[in-house]
């Protein structure tokens, strides 16, 4: 794996549900091997945000980088949708009580505040932000919906009135669907690596095996760290532009649609490189697990 140390470094806001599904953290984990990548904020939503913002805090201490500003969100969804599988989050992770995060403004205040935010989880921060009249935001890069089958996937599930407000506000916007991220799973050979490599491998690895357990299976797909790497490794991915849209009512309720439409505000990924991709996701997660070395 080579980094192109020329290439503009890409700054955004990241807004995610970490602590559920272990692929939120592998996503910063991944941004933070990143060295083309930088984080201006983390927003974290739906649920038990202070502790999805501790974990943040946690992953930042623990690889002894600088945090930028952390800020816990919107916890309930414009939906009124429950929350899923709550009171499981970061469950491995030891020391969540002692962290602490702090940012000069609210979560959604910093999402309006930033040109790209990168969303990984449900949308209600950013429709929220989007909401507001001084917003600089000016593109969302998302893992969401599924474009080719009909599945209804879980961050428009769990608020597709989010959903709809920032499809329907015609914001320029890249989405990375269920039938893309399900081509590439992480699976042991994986896991042993990034476990064995220090203290945040460790912590990733443990999260890993709790996510493993959780759904039964011995691999997992890294959904987030998929749409993160198309900011960085745009070559790997074949868009195509269009309008998306989502069903809001009824059985059907979640349902992504894709039309295309070269003047559309919107594009889906409707290809990528497998194995370069998931070569490029584990590269960097292993080096921002790298332990730093002292002289």
């Amino acid at each position: 794996m080579t980094h192109d140390s020329s290439a503009a470094r890409c700054t955004f806001a990241l807004d995610t549900d970490i602590g559920t599904d272990v692929d939120d953290l592998l996503a910063l984990a991944m941004v933070l091997g990143s060295p083309e990548l930088g984080v201006s904020a983390v927003t974290t939503v739906y649920g038990d945000v202070d502790l999805r913002a501790r974990i943040v805090a946690k992953a930042f201490a623990t690889t002894g980088r600088p945090a930028p500003p952390i800020a816990a969100g919107e916890p309930e969804t414009l939906s009124g949708r429950p929350v899923w599988w709550p009171g499981h989050e970061g469950s491995t992770i030891a020391d969540l009580a002692v962290q602490r995060y702090a940012a000069a403004r609210a979560a959604t205040e910093e999402l309006a505040a930033t040109a790209t935010v990168v969303a990984i989880g449900p949308l209600t921060n950013v429709a929220v932000a989007l909401r507001r009249p001084d917003r600089v935001t000016k593109r969302v890069v998302m893992m969401g919906g599924e474009f080719r089958a009909g599945v209804v996937e879980h961050n428009i599930r769990c608020d597709v009135t989010a959903a709809a407000e920032v499809f329907g506000s015609g914001l320029d916007l890249l989405a990375v669907g269920l039938d893309q991220t399900q081509r590439i799973r992480l699976g042991r050979a994986e896991l042993d690596a990034i476990a064995a490599r220090g203290p945040f491998g460790a912590l990733i690895g443990a999260e890993m095996r709790r996510f493993w357990d959780f759904t039964e299976r011995d691999s997992n797909v890294p959904h987030d760290p998929i749409a993160v790497l198309t900011l960085a490794r745009p070559e790997l991915f074949t868009t195509e532009r269009g309008a998306i849209t989502v069903e809001t009512e009824g059985d059907a309720a979640g349902t992504t649609r894709f039309v295309p439409d070269p003047a559309g505000p919107h594009e889906i990924v409707v290809d990528l490189d497998v194995p370069r991709v998931t070569e490029e996701i584990v590269g960097r997660i292993l080096v921002a697990a790298q332990p730093a070395t002292t002289a």
